[in-house]
């Protein structure tokens, strides 16, 4: 994976986890996420995943390439 695209794959999940920790502060302030901030909170937590899969993914087939 070039730099440039583990740059932007870090900044995805970077902003995908920052969307989170807003809603855990919510939480945390007991005052519940209304559907819709649930259903953003979901889609931030799928963006990170699959964020981190491309990034694990490439990585652990470099990995494997250079055994």
């Amino acid at each position: 994976m070039h730099a440039s695209e583990l740059e932007a794959a870090v900044e995805r999940f970077n902003t995908s986890l920052s969307g989170l920790q807003v809603a855990a502060e919510r939480l945390k302030a007991t005052k519940p996420l209304d559907e819709q901030e649930r259903a953003m909170a979901v889609t931030r937590i799928d963006q990170a995943i699959t964020a981190l899969r491309r990034v694990l993914g490439e990585e652990a087939g470099n990995a494997t390439s250079h055994r």
